[in-house]
């Protein structure tokens, strides 16, 4: 059937929300790591969702959160970003 991106797109955006709570610093700590999750998606499927963080330049940080259900749709994943500034700001 493949990958429900709307199901999909929400745990993204979810997640991202919980990285939006937390401050520059926290962001930094992520450029080395990465936070793998399961969860069960609202169709009761299982979803993959792995957060990392990757130098954007200028002291920005990239948020990525990759979103796949573990049919093919790990070949071509789901993607959302979010970039802080240093100032813990948001890029819109």
């Amino acid at each position: 059937m493949g990958l429900n991106k709307e199901i999909a797109a929400g745990l993204a955006d979810a997640r991202l929300t919980e990285w939006q709570r937390l401050g520059y610093g926290e962001w930094r700590t992520m450029l080395d790591d990465k936070d793998v999750r399961q969860v069960v998606g609202e169709d009761g499927e299982r979803y993959s969702l792995v957060s990392y963080a990757l130098d954007d330049g200028d002291g920005r940080i990239r948020m990525s959160v990759v979103v796949d259900d573990g049919t093919w749709s790990a070949f071509v994943p789901l993607v959302r970003d979010q970039i802080m500034n240093p100032d813990g700001t948001f890029v819109e």
